[in-house]
């Protein structure tokens, strides 16, 4: 009887170490799978239809004190002096909707109606919007300087604007990602590196709704953040370009562990990393474009390291700030495309971070310049065959009426199932012409004086966007993937590319050779030479005085000439 119970007891004690060991081995499976769950981590099932459709918008430059009919010397904010004396000598003023190919900045009323109706032709067709900065006017008045205040609360009107505009009909808000212009800083250009950096501080707040909560911290630290736009499948990286930035000389080099540019390269490769575990793809965006001219050297070299090593992420890259809409070509192994600007741009006397089409101005001086490098760089590109280093820039055109007011479709492969999913497939360019619709409204006055109708504001009268081109009908490319770039660069920069030259050319100043200036263009005596020779001419500088449309009209009859010569 003692053995029996003896064997019993023994019995029910291994049973229950058998349990609780059976219990232990479940609750480690649970612990190990969650942990394998949270490494491989399944991507979130959209539940609305995407349209493979975005929105690029760049460079507002909304001014608050614009003024309809003042001088174009006063960055349109005052009117004309009136002489009581002396006949009144008028010449170009600012016009109801804008003053196209001058350097004032735009009025509210197109700001408001640009965004509005996008938004109304548009927004049920798109997934996400990338906006690429510079929302506040420019600092060019020296008797109306910008102040902190107006600075942000330009940011402000142009953040409601875009988000209730954007607003869908289901109270659902399309993803929205923006990034800082160096003209949303003050000063313009400069944006230190520090702990709680209070310009920072009130983005963050602003753009609230825009940032995804676990990103707030890298924002209000550096002005950068991801978000994805379509969940487990497109991350959008907005970065912060002014510590890049080589006119931002309140910061040191990416070099310098210390600085914020080297600490915004860290959080790049923490997320290209991150977004190659999971899986995702990846849109590049800031305003700044990284070029040679722009970006500091170190930053620049670690930019297209990180840009080739997950390239196959990489749905682009894409920029505001120079206003030309173009492409270039970066590289830190071929100097000769990389670099080739760079002595040129070593003894420019511009010196205050508006380069590349900043101005008219600079179109007037410097412009034929870009051309010529810019058809240089991509000819440069048919003697390179290993073309994995090689990185394309996307600089798209402004809403600012510097030229005509645009704004950008893209579209993608929008097929989850495809493994070319986000795959970048074209996009059309809309602009709208200024000089016609401003027209429209000065013979609407005109006509409402001989009738003595009211004077009402002719807001009826309003301007419309058209289609200026599309990457596939105008420049039969079938997709928009770095090699199809590569490809397109060399065929409009060879012999047999000279009218497609010509047809890029006018598309990168937004079709802003007017014909009712009426202005003759200069013969050009120049021999044909080679394109490796040092020819002082090269650089064909402007000599007459033409308006500000004439300027641009003559800028590329010169630069179809330059190109000729290369050929």
């Amino acid at each position: 009887m003692k053995l029996y119970n003896l064997i019993y007891s023994l019995t029910l004690l291994l049973l229950v170490e058998t349990s609780a060991s059976q219990q232990q081995q479940q609750q480690s499976l649970q612990v190990a799978f969650q942990k394998q769950s949270v490494v491989i981590e399944k991507p979130a099932i959209v539940n609305y239809r995407l349209h493979g459709r975005f929105l690029h918008i760049t460079d507002i430059h909304l001014d608050k004190h614009y003024l309809e009919g003042a001088t174009i010397k006063s960055d349109c904010h005052r009117a004309p002096h009136k002489h009581k004396k002396k006949k009144k000598r008028q010449g170009k003023l600012a016009g109801y909707w804008g003053a196209p190919g001058t350097d004032c900045d735009s009025p509210r009323r197109l700001v408001h109606h640009a965004i509005d109706t996008i938004a109304r032709d548009w927004k049920d067709k798109i997934d996400f919007i990338l906006w690429t900065g510079d929302n506040a006017r420019h600092d060019g008045d020296v008797k109306l300087t910008r102040t902190k205040k107006e600075i942000l609360g330009y940011n402000k009107k142009v953040t409601q604007l875009i988000q209730k505009a954007f607003t869908l009909d289901n109270n659902r808000t399309l993803p929205i990602v923006p990034c800082i212009g160096n003209n949303d800083v003050h000063p313009h250009n400069q944006l230190r590196g520090m702990k709680n950096n209070p310009q920072l501080l009130e983005y963050s707040q602003l753009w609230s709704d825009f940032i995804p909560q676990d990103q707030q911290k890298h924002f209000r630290k550096g002005g950068y953040f991801a978000s994805d736009v379509v969940p487990g499948a497109i991350r959008v990286l907005s970065l912060n370009s002014l510590y890049f930035f080589g006119s931002n000389d309140i910061v040191s080099t990416c070099s310098d562990p210390t600085s914020p540019g080297y600490q915004h390269v860290q959080w790049m490769k923490k997320q290209l990393k991150k977004a190659r575990q999971e899986n995702m793809k990846v849109l590049i965006i800031g305003h700044v474009p990284p070029t040679v001219k722009t970006f500091k050297d170190s930053c620049l070299d670690d930019y297209i390291k990180l840009s080739t090593k997950y390239a196959d992420l990489i749905i682009g890259h894409m920029y505001g700030h120079s206003n030309m809409d173009h492409f270039q070509i970066i590289s830190r192994k071929y100097s000769d495309v990389a670099r080739l600007s760079k002595e040129e741009d070593d003894d420019d006397d511009n010196d205050d971070g508006e380069e590349e089409g900043s101005t008219v101005e600079w179109i007037q001086k410097d412009a034929d310049r870009f051309i010529s490098t810019l058809h240089k760089q991509y000819r440069k590109l048919q003697k390179i065959r290993d073309r994995e280093d090689l990185v394309v820039i996307h600089v798209a055109p402004p809403m600012l009426p510097l030229f005509y007011p645009t704004f950008r479709i893209n579209e993608y492969n929008a097929d989850m199932t495809s493994s070319h999913f986000g795959d970048w497939l074209r996009y059309t360019q809309w602009y709208s012409n200024l000089t016609y619709w401003n027209e429209q409204v000065d013979n609407q006055k005109q006509q409402q004086l001989l009738t003595q109708a009211s004077n009402k504001e002719p807001w009826h009268t309003k301007p419309e966007f058209e289609i200026e081109y599309s990457t596939d009908e105008t420049y039969n490319m079938t997709d928009l993937t770095s090699s199809s770039w590569f490809e397109f660069a060399e065929r409009i920069s060879s012999k047999e590319g000279h009218d497609l030259w010509k047809v890029y050319l006018s598309n990168m100043f937004v079709q802003s050779n007017n014909d009712w200036y009426g202005q003759s263009l200069p013969e050009d005596d120049h021999d044909d030479q080679d394109d490796d020779q040092n020819n002082e001419n090269e650089r064909m500088p402007f000599i007459l005085p033409l308006p500000a449309m004439a300027w641009f009209d003559w800028l590329k009859q010169k630069a179809f000439l330059f190109a000729e010569m290369l050929l």
